[in-house]
């Protein structure tokens, strides 16, 4: 079998699921994974017969995919704004999306002249937000919670490069812990770090309503963590009231939050946060003109 050969069988085997786009994405992604190619070097020479030792983990990743699995789980990474992050079932795959609030983020203090930074993603997950930020601004102090230990795991053993084609390093790691942000704001107790006169508090918490459910497709619901994923149709704004909270008492003057959101619940966050007495608040919208993000100032 040529690898031309598997794309054109991968598609075919795909397209009772996803559309031709998406499947020949998908088909080359995971060929160039598990042969160690380029795209640029598969379209160069397709005809090029797979050997036998590498048509196993190929047919493997295609059975899983027809068992609805994503393909980040299977070949564990996800693309996110220029980075690959570790994922597994612990953690969401990172969106588009949210790659865009990191933009919208990094674009506002860019601007702002700003550099040495205190930041917290709060709902951490697989930590793409965190490490992106941290990347943007290598001079802050960036921080990052999430209640559940299997997601830190994954997120605190991310290897994220400044500089992807040099391979520099990251030097200012987010420092990560466990926290439920349900439980209130942390005390200065010493079991936390100090996460206090922030100039950034941004989140991406559970805001898909559990109603949403026969909308959405198998490989969402049967493998990614539905803890991160679902609020219950009658407290939609569960996690928003703490986390305005923390904006509220974590935030330094002229501090910002953001806050990823339900484009159906909108209007309900961003009254939320007025009703907190924050300044500035703007409701924005993602790459497909949806009501997506949140953004708001801390003046008093």
């Amino acid at each position: 079998m040529t690898r031309k050969e598997f794309i054109t069988k991968a598609i075919d085997a795909l397209s009772s699921t996803y559309s031709l786009g998406e499947s020949k994405a998908i088909a080359i992604r995971i060929l160039t994974h598990y042969l160690g190619l380029s795209e640029y070097e598969y379209y160069m020479e397709q005809n090029v017969p797979i050997p036998k030792s590498g048509q196993t983990p190929l047919l493997k990743a295609l059975d899983e995919l027809l068992e609805d699995r994503p393909v980040q789980y299977i070949i564990g990474y996800a693309d996110f704004a220029g980075h690959a992050f570790n994922v597994s079932e612990a953690v969401l795959i990172p969106r588009p999306e949210t790659e865009q609030l990191c933009r919208i983020i990094t674009g506002e203090w860019k601007k702002s002249g700003y550099t040495s930074l205190r930041i917290l993603d709060a709902c951490t997950g697989s930590g793409c937000i965190a490490y992106t930020l941290a990347c943007s601004f290598p001079k802050s102090s960036v921080f990052a919670c999430d209640n559940s230990p299997e997601a830190l795991e994954v997120a605190m053993g991310q290897k994220v490069f400044i500089d992807g084609q040099h391979r520099q390093p990251l030097e200012n790691i987010p420092v990560f812990f466990q926290y439920d942000i349900l439980s209130g704001v942390p005390e200065d107790n010493g079991s936390v770090p100090n996460i206090e006169d922030l100039d950034i508090l941004v989140s991406n918490p559970p805001y898909v309503l559990e109603s949403e459910k026969e909308f959405m497709k198998a490989n969402v619901l049967e493998y990614e963590p539905a803890s991160a994923l679902f609020v219950p149709d009658s407290d939609p704004l569960r996690f928003y009231r703490p986390l305005a909270e923390w904006a509220e008492k974590l935030l330094k003057t002229g501090g910002r939050g953001y806050f990823e959101i339900n484009e159906a619940m909108s209007e309900k966050v961003a009254g939320l946060v007025e009703g907190c007495g924050f300044s500035e608040v703007e409701i924005l919208d993602d790459i497909h003109n949806r009501h997506r993000f949140v953004s708001f100032t801390k003046w008093f």
